[in-house]
């Protein structure tokens, strides 16, 4: 057969002579190295080793080194501090970029650890590069979530009906024990039985010991004021999502329409969307330094008082129109039906009837004007399509005017609210699968480390594919980092590794010692 058949495995091979020779000039990888050095990781959060002046004890590993090692992890869905270890040893890609070094996978866990929240500072200064070469536009953004497992199994996580029902099954169950001990007992002679004495009683006091363990969980459920109460991951809550449901958390998210890139991720662990619109645009007001722009949502986030907040920050909400009222969904006519007159301040209904001013009411805070007209609706022909009740009553609340803002703008560009799913889904997709599985740590920050890495993946993976390694690298040449003094990536005693997009000359020493073992050591010097 006509086959390939591969090299002779003891067949001599003249290797690149440098380390530097194993990576390509068009390697993504020299991307993270450069971008890393330009850092100033004291000022993002980091933490660095303590100084020991005596120089005793091992040499610590440079915070930039294991930054550059998760980045490349978090890009190539390799997430575990044991499988980053192994990379460490085998991979030419992390051989090059840690310069040979191989932290262990104790060390590499807890500078995830330790720097959870410093995540986000670097997700923040790639965002800045990335408007400093116009990925970004601006104008239109759309906000989503999406539920991510934790690492938290269902049976360890609580709620107040669930407490509920297992005391009621655990009760139940241990008054049958109960009562079959108590026949038992009262035999004049021994019958066969499907448990004997000593079975019910070991079953009993399991079951006295579990209704104590349940009475214990909605106490403390009753003491935190909490909804729900999680085992192994406490922030971790039960929620439904879109494959049933999942004890994890809501990840919220805005992507900018220009080329899909995320704009920002935030992690909460409140099951519904709704109440979350004006916080996730604002914070993308924030990252992308703009006044105004337009905001696509689903209908989940619909919500009064962030529809009017967006507008008065300057950014024009789109949602779909939610139909939340009594009459629309029993088949009458909905309050679009009935036309405001806002100079004269009242309402015309569908027969042509007035109604007017009659109160104001507070309802959950919020303050409605009701409007109604009863001695025209008791002669109106069209009563029984309006209201079941004496006459109808149209409430408006006191900002009514910017939901008839937000609408008005919906219609008059519908393109804009059909584009949501295209520029947002796409991007839970992929950050799905750079998080497979669900979260491997635990705790909302600790959550929200790893959220930063994968967005910082994604975004990476979408500028690659728009401008390209070589834009990305020139667009290094000239960034500064927020409040970098020198823009390295070190504590100030390390030893700097690279500039902005130089090449490098590598110096290598060699030194053998006992059991023929080899130690690389290398020091990088600027051409």
């Amino acid at each position: 057969m006509n086959i390939l058949p591969g090299s002779d495995r003891q067949q001599a091979h003249f290797l690149p002579p440098t380390l530097e020779e194993y990576v390509g000039d068009d390697n993504p990888v020299r991307f993270l190295d450069v971008f890393v050095a330009k850092l100033d990781l004291c000022a993002a959060g980091f933490q660095f080793p303590k100084e020991n002046p005596q120089g005793r004890g091992r040499p610590a590993y440079a915070p930039a080194d294991l930054l550059k090692l998760y980045l490349y992890g978090y890009l190539h869905q390799l997430r575990s501090s044991r499988r980053l270890e192994a990379e460490c040893h085998r991979n030419l890609e992390v051989l090059w970029l840690l310069r040979e070094l191989k932290p262990d996978f104790k060390t590499i866990a807890d500078f995830r650890k330790d720097n959870a929240a410093a995540f986000k500072g670097v997700v923040r200064e790639f965002t800045r590069l990335c408007r400093q070469l116009n990925l970004f536009g601006g104008q239109l953004l759309a906000i989503d979530g999406t539920k991510f497992k934790a690492s938290n199994a269902p049976d360890r996580n609580w709620s107040q009906a669930k407490l509920d029902k297992q005391l009621a099954q655990a009760e139940a169950k241990l008054e049958e024990y109960l009562q079959a001990l108590a026949d038992a007992d009262a035999q004049p002679a021994p019958v066969s039985a499907v448990l004997s004495a000593a079975e019910l009683q070991a079953k009993i006091a399991r079951l006295t010991e579990r209704k104590s363990e349940i009475q214990e969980r909605r106490h403390t459920l009753s003491q935190t004021g909490e909804t729900q109460l999680s085992a192994t991951d406490p922030e971790s809550r039960g929620m439904k999502s879109a494959h049933g449901h999942v004890v994890g958390y809501n990840v919220q998210g805005s992507v900018d329409a220009k080329h899909h890139l995320l704009v920002t991720t935030e992690v909460t662990n409140t099951a519904a969307d709704q109440g979350q619109l004006a916080t996730v645009a604002q914070a993308a007001k924030a990252e992308l330094e703009i006044t105004q722009a337009d905001v696509v949502a689903d209908g989940g986030y619909y919500k009064s008082d962030d529809i009017k907040t967006c507008q008065e920050l300057g950014l024009e909400p789109h949602l779909p129109a939610v139909e939340n009222s009594p009459s629309e969904r029993a088949g009458l006519y909905g309050k679009q039906d009935f036309a405001y007159d806002a100079a004269r301040d009242q309402y015309r209904c569908p027969n042509g009837a007035t109604l007017t001013r009659q109160r104001v009411m507070q309802d959950r805070g919020r303050k409605l004007i009701h409007y109604h007209q009863a001695a025209a609706c008791a002669a109106c022909p069209l009563k029984a399509r309006c209201t079941p009740a004496a006459f109808r009553t149209v409430s408006r609340w006191e900002h009514e005017a910017s939901l008839e803002r937000m609408a008005a703008a919906v219609a008059a560009a519908p393109e804009k609210l059909a584009k949501r799913k295209t520029l947002i889904e796409h991007c839970w997709g992929t950050l799905k699968w750079l998080l497979p599985g669900g979260f491997l740590v635990r705790g909302k920050v600790k959550v929200s480390g790893e959220v930063s890495l994968a967005h910082f993946g994604y975004n990476l993976k979408r500028a690659l594919a728009v401008v390209g390694l070589e834009k990305l690298l020139a667009g290094l040449a000239t960034f500064r980092p927020a409040g970098a003094a020198g823009g390295l990536g070190r504590a100030p005693s390390a030893t700097s590794v690279r500039g902005s997009v130089g090449l490098w000359t590598l110096r290598t020493a060699w030194r053998r010692w006992t059991n023929d073992s080899i130690i690389f050591r290398s020091a990088f010097a600027p051409v």
